[in-house]
């Protein structure tokens, strides 16, 4: 059986809930003292729990057992370059958020019409958004969040180090079956695409181009498959 989903933090032997989550769960679920929920402590622990007292304000939850939740063995990092309408991003931070991206990286790459002013006005809200993807999909921790950098400024020191880029067409992330990678850093493009001397610096820092098929995809379905297809290499 599976129980609504919360996030909330001790306070001595209980959990409590309280703002936004306080009200979902009495004020939107309508959940009542004796209800059974999971409260995720943004520690490492998903615990089943009993509502015990509902307060003007908060919840007080009487933990039951802590829940066995499996960690992926390996890292993601997103380097995503910004595209001229920042909404986009608004929409991709939950299905990158359930496929186990770890951490987000705005670039600022040439084809980036966007200020790096506009893009950290944005984070708050990203943030928001992966902090309540977690509820669904059952994460642990929420993906992390960084400040803009520029292309040149990257810089990965993980195990595979991959850029998606549309104009490669022989290598496909099917030639790396059977290699051990313990962490990946992906960098994908906007909509402009990527330049060919920025391809070129990317591959002095380690990066190797790989082709996402035969046809150009959008940002966002490019992040999905991108992503998609690492995991299948990472997993074992």
């Amino acid at each position: 059986m599976s129980y609504p989903l919360f996030i909330g933090k001790f306070e001595g032997d209980f959990l409590v809930l309280t703002d936004d989550e306080y009200h979902h769960a009495v004020k939107v679920r309508r959940l009542k003292e004796g209800d059974k929920v999971e409260v995720n402590d943004l520690q490492g622990n998903i615990y089943l729990g009993e509502i015990l007292k509902i307060e003007k304000n908060k919840a007080l939850i009487k933990p039951i057992q802590k829940q066995d939740i499996k960690i992926p063995d390996y890292k993601i990092t997103l380097y995503q370059c910004m595209p001229n309408q920042l909404s986009k991003i608004d929409d991709i931070i939950e299905p990158i958020s359930q496929l186990g991206v770890d951490r987000f990286v705005p670039v600022l790459s040439k084809n980036s019409a966007v200020k790096q002013s506009d893009v950290e006005k944005k984070i708050q809200k990203w943030e928001k958004i992966a902090l309540n993807s977690i509820k669904q999909c059952r994460r642990l921790y929420p993906v992390s969040i960084d400040k803009p950098v520029k292309l040149s400024n990257i810089n990965s020191y993980d195990d595979l180090k991959v850029v998606f880029y549309e104009k490669e067409y022989e290598r496909k992330t099917k030639d790396l079956l059977g290699k051990t990678f313990q962490s990946c850093s992906i960098v994908i493009g906007n909509e402009g695409g990527f330049e060919k001397e920025e391809i070129k610096l990317l591959v002095d820092k380690g990066f190797l181009p790989f082709s996402l098929g035969n046809y150009i995809l959008k940002m966002e379905t490019a992040i999905i498959v991108g992503v998609c297809q690492i995991k299948m290499i990472l997993e074992r």
